[in-house]
């Protein structure tokens, strides 16, 4: 069930430097769908993020262009680009997979992980929880992507850790539709804090346990959205 996008302000977005602009812009506009700073539906135009990171559009070219090949931005409006839109059967898909991989991948970092790793990740709990129980959702998500990222860095190999994130790259930005329901943040939290107190007892099952059901409750929601009635847009779903 297609979901009626409206406009949306571009995020906001770092300056960066002219020598690497490319690169940069890449990096900061592949983490900004990772962590559902872009809503689905979404146009990016050359002009529109030239313009927020202050670069010409020769860069910002490469970049979207670059993203457009991975599968993160699909033709739009015009001649924009934007968030492709999401489908019950692919959200059941890349559940199944997430919660394979994922799961997995944390359970292997539940064995690496040192005390001073995981001090760093019951600080980004932390500060997540803080951000739900405020209601900040862009704060949240933005926390929820350095959450799973800080984890997920001791479990795998830069080309598992590809393969995640090109994932997150299509889930990402539907997080937009469920996170500002303060009940799911704090039901997202139940499973944070299950993974964070089986990762302190190195308990890979355990966390592979949260992971699963940190995912699954979030596609649950996502699908519940998407079956929605038609007269529902991105915008209030996005409140």
């Amino acid at each position: 069930m297609a979901i009626r996008s409206v406009p949306r302000a571009m995020p906001p977005l770092e300056a960066v430097a002219h020598e690497t602009m490319a690169a940069k812009l890449y990096q900061q506009l592949r983490e900004a769908i990772m962590s559902g700073r872009f809503a689905p539906g979404q146009p990016l135009s050359l002009r529109g993020v030239a313009e927020a990171v202050g670069s010409s559009t020769m860069p910002v070219r490469g970049a979207l262009t670059r993203l457009q090949a991975e599968g993160a931005l699909v033709d739009g409006p015009g001649r924009a680009l934007m968030v492709p839109p999401m489908t019950l059967e692919l959200i059941e898909e890349l559940r199944d997979v997430r919660v394979a991989i994922e799961g997995c991948v944390a359970a292997r970092a539940a064995a690496r992980m040192t005390d001073a790793h995981l001090s760093a990740v019951q600080q980004i709990h932390d500060v997540m929880d803080a951000h739900a129980e405020a209601g900040d959702a862009a704060a949240y998500l933005r926390s929820n992507f350095a959450f799973h990222t800080s984890i997920y860095t001791h479990g795998a190999s830069e080309l598992t850790l590809a393969t995640i994130q090109n994932m997150w790259m299509r889930i990402g930005p539907f997080l937009n539709m469920v996170a500002p329901d303060i009940a799911h943040m704090r039901r997202s939290m139940a499973a944070h804090r299950k993974i964070v107190d089986a990762l302190w007892r190195r308990d890979g099952a355990a966390v592979r346990a949260g992971i699963a059901q940190d995912i699954g409750d979030a596609a649950e929601a996502l699908a519940g959205r998407l079956r929605a009635p038609q007269d529902i847009t991105l915008g209030e779903a996005c409140r």
